[in-house]
């Protein structure tokens, strides 16, 4: 969850969607329709600027580290998906594929024990870390204990800290044991990517945590790439890893580019000195679809763009106030001006592709006479120049978004217009990524709460609904990274009980619960859902990109 906090992350279900049921019927066979279509993006070789065996990566969000494990990132997702291994990973129809263990656990392969509470994975045999060094089921538990130290910054626990106990009876064998069934699990624990990435613990055994360690810099993973040199805010260089278990991949070198500004990122693919620019925002997107030498991808993602309220703060703990805000804010013009009509609107935190996915649950319309009924019910009324205020103190709210983003430096233009219509002041404080995103012990603006509003991208760690770590009143930082601040014991108790059970027909109901429970009070409120935009060499192969989880899931296979 991660920016999409990885996330993590970043990954979160709530009060659903603008679309009706025929629009989700519709993203279903768009999503199938997108991912086939994208399978592989070259038809070609013949681009002059191809550097034959070299992918340029251009991305416009600094990495805070190339340890996932402290991070939620969803760029250090991506990175990590080249450094690293899991046990499962997730491919371009956002299902759980093996990646270190031999299969995903299900009750069918008889991986998940009847009670639900015992996961047992099976590894490969000749998996080793680039340094030689075989990866056992040892290093799957240090990871685990890592996660769980807690010294180690963090940023989210869940579904870790479900663990009661892990066993490794012999060197390929892990034995997880639940203190309760726990239906996202078989697919979450140690996913590629998010902060269950395998390390080494050969190399980190000796460590208290791993916080300020020279590793984080230069780490060694066992995923299809090396890390040769890492110039923070500046470049990352890796190598083909030739111990891969897989095999050598087809790239001889990935150069991965931040350039933290996305004109400038679209003036480099203009001169064409990137091969991939990925998540590129929509107001790109007809340019980019004209430049020769690229295709650009459009798939539609479990990625939502959206705002979240800090109902730990007043006003915003007043559910009147963020009631207001919402129906204040124009969300359809939002979704219009800025995402171009390219992505489709919603509420909530629940795709509408997911079979958890309630249509029946409706955005807040634009609606003003609504927003100053409900403040002045809670106290707020305009003074002589039209300024709410109450008991002498004018309503004020901070927004904040990561800097350097232009789709969302227009959004903040538009809803501090919307809102300063209503009377209420909005001062903007826009951060680089690493910052915003930050985990608690590290400083994170949206960890520490220093925020009203705060306006980024989620994406789904896992294509699950599962929404305790950005939602669950247990999640509230330090402890986790529910960025809402929005402890509701009647989310926590439904989130409980639909994690209890495997089968989805027992699950969605509670699901749908929490879907109107946000919708009522509205601790965030999503904008659209963001397709997949990467501009990609013609020339580059095997490029598939996904609905969910991360585009880089195969670098293996990429070819140019």
């Amino acid at each position: 969850m991660s920016e999409r906090p990885a996330k993590s992350i970043d990954q979160c279900s709530a009060g659903k969607f603008i679309c009706r049921l025929a629009a989700s019927a519709a993203a279903l066979v768009l999503l199938s329709a997108c991912t086939k279509i994208q399978t592989n993006v070259a038809g070609h070789e013949g681009n002059s600027w191809t550097v034959h065996g070299v992918v340029r990566v251009g991305s416009y969000e600094d990495l805070d580290t190339l340890i996932p494990t402290l991070s939620q990132q969803q760029f250090v997702t991506d990175v990590a998906q080249m450094i690293y291994s899991g046990l499962i990973d997730y491919d371009d129809h956002a299902n759980p594929v093996p990646d270190v263990a031999l299969a995903a656990p299900t009750q069918a392969n008889g991986g998940i024990s009847r009670d639900g509470k015992t996961i047992t994975y099976h590894l490969r045999r000749g998996v080793k870390f680039s340094d030689g060094v075989p990866l056992t089921s040892a290093d799957i538990k240090f990871t685990w204990q890592q996660i769980m130290n807690p010294n180690n910054n963090v940023p989210y626990r869940y579904p870790y800290d479900d663990v009661a106990s892990i066993d490794t009876p012999d060197d390929l064998t892990v034995i997880v044991h639940l203190k309760a069934p726990l239906a996202l699990f078989p697919a979450a624990f140690m996913a590629n990517g998010a902060i269950g990435s395998i390390l080494p613990k050969h190399l980190l055994d000796r460590y208290a945590n791993l916080n300020h360690v020279a590793f984080a810099t230069k780490p060694i993973g066992s995923g299809p790439f090396v890390v040769e040199s890492w110039e923070p805010g500046t470049l990352l260089t890796l190598r083909a890893n030739p111990l891969y278990w897989r095999g050598p991949p087809k790239l001889k070198e990935v150069l991965y580019r931040i350039i933290p500004n996305q004109n400038t990122l679209l003036t480099d693919v203009l001169s064409h000195d990137v091969d991939l620019y990925y998540d590129a925002p929509e107001v790109q997107y007809s340019t980019l679809v004209k430049t020769p030498g690229y295709i650009v991808t459009h798939v539609p993602n479990m990625t939502y763009e959206h705002i979240d309220f800090n109902c730990g703060h007043a006003p915003l703990d007043d559910v009147r106030v963020r009631q207001a805000l919402s129906y204040a804010i124009d969300w359809k013009a939002l979704a219009d001006n800025v995402y171009f009509g390219l992505d489709v609107p919603g509420i909530g935190d629940t795709p509408p592709a997911s079979w958890a996915y309630d249509p029946g649950v409706l955005p807040y319309p634009h609606d003003m006479q609504k927003a100053r009924a409900l403040l002045a019910s809670a106290g707020w009324v305009p003074d002589a120049q039209g300024n709410l205020a109450r008991n002498g103190q004018p309503l004020r709210v901070d927004l904040v978004t990561v800097s350097g983003i232009t789709s969302r430096a227009k959004a903040e233009e538009l809803i501090q217009q919307d809102l300063r219509a209503l009377g209420i002041a909005v001062d903007i404080h826009n951060y680089p990524a690493d910052l915003l995103f930050a985990s608690y012990g590290a400083g994170g603006i949206l960890a520490h709460g220093k925020f009203d509003i705060s306006l980024y991208a989620w994406t789904y760690a896992e294509p699950d609904p599962d929404d305790t770590v950005t939602l669950g009143p247990g999640e509230i930082p330090p402890a986790g990274s529910n960025y809402t601040f929005d402890a509701d014991p009647k989310i926590g108790a439904w989130q409980e009980a639909a994690r209890l059970h495997y089968d989805r027909a027992q699950r969605r109901p509670y699901y749908v619960l929490i879907q109107r429970r946000i919708h009522d009070t509205v601790p965030m409120h999503t904008i659209v859902w963001r397709s997949n935009f990467d501009a990609v060499n013609s020339d580059l192969r095997n490029f598939k990109p996904v609905p969910d989880v991360s585009d880089f899931w195969n670098s293996w296979e990429w070819q140019i």
